[in-house]
């Protein structure tokens, strides 16, 4: 077997903070609805870096950096990031429709389109809420998304992690919207 050495942090050639913000985002906001775990906020600011996603909507009890528990898992993408504040996740949802974003709620609905099977439009912009831990994003919220993703599972549980969840979700959206940039 051959042997493999692991990469440095420095032979990765990772952007700068600075270089972050000036980079070409990817047009995808993150919307985390009623997200209660100041841990996976922090996983969601970490992977939205990694995936140069533009912004994340925090909302209602979603917790807004600075914070050490959010910094203990974000490693300092909570500076790079943009990020909002909406006490209600409703009006973040509005003012995303309102900027001609479409929004499209990360949970199991009534004809949900499976992630594997999703479709995006190139010159488009778009829009994913994860909800709370417990409840999922709120029914209201989903009743104002143009439509709902959901990720295929094959075992015995129903739902996974919103930070988990997040990472799948960014992972298959920056795979197609980088795609269009070729």
């Amino acid at each position: 077997m051959s042997e493999l050495r692991k990469l440095k942090v420095t032979e990765m050639n990772r952007l700068t903070a600075e270089e972050f913000k000036e980079a070409e985002k990817l047009p995808l906001i993150v919307v985390l609805d009623e997200v209660r775990s100041l841990h996976n906020i922090g996983a969601v600011f970490r992977t939205s870096d990694a995936f140069l996603i533009q912004s994340i909507y925090l909302c209602g009890i979603t917790a807004t950096p600075p914070h050490p528990e959010i910094h203990k898992t974000a490693l300092g993408a909570e500076y790079t990031v943009d990020w909002h504040y909406f006490k209600h996740t409703q009006e973040a949802v509005r003012q995303l429709h309102e900027d001609g974003y479409t929004v499209l709620a990360i949970e199991q609905c009534e004809g949900s389109t499976m992630l594997d099977k999703l479709n995006l439009e190139p010159g488009k912009k778009y829009a994913v809420v994860l909800g709370n831990e417990v409840k999922g994003v709120q029914q209201e919220v989903v009743n104002q998304c143009d439509g709902c993703i959901e990720i295929p599972q094959y075992g015995t549980k129903h739902s996974l992690n919103v930070s988990v969840t997040a990472g799948i979700v960014l992972w298959e959206f920056a795979n197609k919207l980088i795609g269009f940039r070729s």
